[in-house]
C-alpha cells in the first residue's frame, strides 16, 4: 500500500515545536555529557563547559587553558578525549529522540 498524506499548517506548527525542543535537548544533552566525559582533579574544567544559541543552532565550548591536552588524552581518566565519546553517546541519544519525534512521542 501507498499512501501519501499532505501536512496541514498546524499540523506544521506542532511539528517545528518539536523540533524547537529536540534541539533544546540535544543543547542540554551535549553539554551535559561533555561534563560528565570531562576528567575531574579539581572540578575547574569539568565545571567550565557553557552552551549558548548562535544563528545557525547553538555552541558548547570550555575555554579553560588546558582543555586541549585533556582532549588529546592527557588524563588518565579520559585517555580517549572528550569530544569523541560525546558525539557518540550524543548520537545515541540523538537518534532515539528522532525516533520518537517520528513517532509523536517525544515526551521524556
Amino acid at each position: 500500500m501507498l499512501q501519501i498524506r499532505v501536512i496541514q499548517r498546524a499540523d506544521i506548527s506542532g511539528f517545528s515545536k518539536q523540533v524547537d525542543q529536540l534541539f533544546t535537548r540535544i543543547k542540554k544533552d551535549v553539554k551535559q555529557i561533555a561534563q560528565s566525559q570531562t576528567p575531574i582533579r579539581s572540578g575547574r574544567a569539568r565545571k567550565a563547559w557553557t552552551s549558548r544559541d548562535t544563528t545557525t543552532g547553538f555552541e558548547v565550548k570550555n575555554e579553560v587553558p588546558y582543555i586541549e591536552q585533556l582532549e588529546r588524552g592527557r588524563s588518565k581518566q579520559a585517555p580517549r578525549g572528550i569530544i569523541a565519546p560525546t558525539r557518540r553517546a550524543v548520537g545515541r541519544k540523538v537518534n532515539s529522540q528522532y525516533s520518537r519525534l517520528q513517532s509523536g512521542r517525544l515526551s521524556r
